[in-house]
């Protein structure tokens, strides 16, 4: 997987200058999403005190939600904006020409003074994980392999520190079913958390709690799949390097890691819960009858963000501070 997405020449990422063709994320969907996140900005900078306030964009890609961020919030605003990305040749030229804006390789380098917000739209779930499945009394660990040319499946005894994940969790796996596991979900969020001494880390991501994620009846198979076209297939070794690689991540690692640094935990739920309580229903994107055919198109793409079933409804929200109020954000109101 590492390969296939991340290779500097061959993977999907280097290779697919608009992978949005192939899956569609939050702020690519609608503008609606970047408004109501701007919302939020603007509460966090009232909120965190006197002082630099900071947005942290980890995963940033071409930098366009930045890029709406920082226009929502308009030129007198003091927020000063970071874009982390392992590679940033995608960063478009109108990202990089914002005096706001500046964009790294990794988190190390964003100052760490002021308060920060920072925000991971999907970025976890596109970590390199390894596939595992029960057999009998072994785990066993699937490997990627060559046959005649084409490339196959081989399982091998999985490594110990697999065996520990599941141990340490309380876990267990019935005989044939599959699970897809990152070491790397907990180990880099404990990073996001060292970086911020004060403020919000907010995930936006695909995936469950641990009691629900490795539910035998439901998810027999993991979760592991790959995106071509705004196709789904569970063939991830068709086309390496042409198609997008993801699974379902475990919140439970990130919250405990979070707790475990400090931070307490301020709002876990469906991301269509959380826009409309940031007011997403009442932007002109919703509440403007549409004039047009673009305008009800726009519009409906709008609504997919906050109704009850898709993206709004698969994506969940993980919000955790430290030295920060824990109560009163917009995000905690109960709906009904």
């Amino acid at each position: 997987m590492e390969l296939a997405l991340y290779h500097p020449e061959l993977g999907y990422y280097a290779k697919r200058a608009r992978p949005e063709a192939d899956y569609t994320t939050s702020p690519r969907l609608s503008p609606l999403f970047a408004a109501t996140l701007g919302s939020l900005v603007r509460e966090f900078s009232s909120r965190a005190g006197d002082g630099l306030s900071t947005v942290v964009d980890v995963g940033c890609g071409d930098g366009s939600l930045l890029l709406e961020l920082s226009s929502v919030l308009g030129p007198r605003s003091s927020v000063e904006f970071f874009g982390v990305d392992r590679s940033l040749d995608r960063v478009s030229d109108e990202a990089r020409a914002k005096p706001a804006l500046h964009f790294v390789r990794s988190i190390e380098e964003v100052p760490r003074l002021g308060a920060h917000l920072i925000v991971a739209n999907e970025l976890f779930d596109a970590f390199p994980f390894a596939r595992l499945v029960q057999r009998d009394e072994h785990l066993h660990q699937l490997w990627v392999t060559e046959r005649e040319g084409e490339i196959d499946w081989t399982e091998h005894e999985a490594p110990g520190p697999y065996e520990d994940y599941f141990a340490a969790r309380g876990i267990g796996l019935e005989d044939g079913q599959f699970a897809d596991i990152s070491l790397d979900w907990e180990a880099y969020y404990l990073d996001l958390c060292r970086s911020v001494l004060r403020g919000l880390i907010v995930t936006f991501d695909y995936g469950f709690p641990q009691e629900q994620l490795f539910r035998s009846r439901i998810r027999r198979f993991g979760t592991a799949a790959s995106y071509r076209a705004q196709r789904v297939t569970r063939d991830l070794l068709a086309s390496p390097g042409e198609q997008d690689i993801t699974a379902h991540i475990n919140f439970t690692d990130l919250i405990a890691a979070g707790e475990r640094s400090g931070f307490t935990t301020l709002f876990f739920d469906r991301q269509a819960k959380f826009l409309l309580a940031l007011g997403a229903a009442d932007h002109p994107l919703i509440r403007t009858e549409p004039a047009s055919t673009e305008d009800l198109e726009r519009k409906e793409n709008a609504r997919r963000l906050i109704l009850p079933d898709g993206i709004g409804e698969e994506i969940r929200v993980l919000v955790q501070g430290r030295g920060v109020p824990a109560e009163g954000w917009s995000f905690q109101k109960k709906l009904y």
